[in-house]
């Protein structure tokens, strides 16, 4: 999916879809990304990474859309982890956001992925 402000892609490791953001995350396309990651997650998988690593702005709505994805995902007995690196602004952002709550947040996609219990391969 493109919508001009961000890139997602998807890949598949086990029993965990990983989707990857490239760009922005904000009101303008929170929503559109949500049912694009929603519908590429089977009830039977058991959990979503999405690695931010690549997000370049993140508005007080992109952070809700976590959380409420987290949320969804949850209600499904779906797990969500987050990645950020450590040395990214956005993740002293969604720390103080207290996103780890919802979602843990991994400097890694293997990390996030060992934690869900897949390897990293």
């Amino acid at each position: 999916m493109r919508d001009g402000l961000a890139e997602l892609s998807f890949e598949t490791a086990g029993d965990v879809v990983v989707g990857r953001i490239e760009g922005e995350i904000e009101s303008v396309n929170a929503e559109e990304l949500g049912t694009a990651l929603a519908g590429k997650l089977p009830s039977e998988k058991a959990g979503l990474v999405i690695d931010l690593s690549r997000v370049t702005y993140l508005d007080s709505v992109g952070i809700e859309f976590l959380f409420d994805l987290a949320r969804r995902l949850r209600t499904h007995r779906q797990r969500l982890r987050l990645v950020v690196p450590t040395d990214a602004p956005m993740r002293r952002v969604l720390e103080l956001c207290d996103i780890e709550r919802a979602a843990p947040i991994h400097a890694t996609v293997e990390g996030a992925l060992e934690s869900l219990g897949e390897p990293s391969g």
